[in-house]
């Protein structure tokens, strides 16, 4: 490749076509458009913040102590804390604030609730010691 960042490339390919072609389409070709440049967003803002999912994961695993292999970190942590083989303490659920801000980062930033955790909760850059 050119050196130019994958990142770099989705956001010029949706630019484009957000300002090159949606105007020329209208109706249900203009909604798919719509549809398709916002999941375009998406795979750009997983490719900005995915390496911060895993490396969050990989931490809170270590402390916890779970080998997850396959099976999402969250998706564990839920299934044990509904079966009350681990407490929900300040740690954990800083975790699973900071892991919700990042998933909706990636999914919409726009939306009012990660807005609304980061007024409550400011960035939980770093898990709480």
């Amino acid at each position: 490749m050119s050196g130019t960042e994958s990142g770099e490339l989705l956001a010029a390919v949706r630019a484009f076509l957000k300002s090159e072609v949606l105007g020329e389409l209208d109706g249900f070709k203009a909604y798919q458009l719509r549809v398709a440049t916002n999941a375009l967003g998406i795979v750009e803002r997983e490719l900005a913040l995915g390496d911060a999912v895993v490396a969050l994961d990989s931490e809170m695993a270590a402390i916890l102590q779970i080998d997850n292999g396959a099976e999402s970190l969250p998706r564990i942590i839920a299934q044990r804390l509904k079966a009350r083989s681990i407490e929900l303490d300040e740690r954990l659920l800083s975790y699973l604030r900071h892991r919700a801000q990042l998933a909706l980062a990636i999914d919409n930033p726009r939306y009012s609730g990660l807005q609304q955790s980061l007024q409550r909760w400011g960035d939980l850059a770093s898990m709480a010691d």
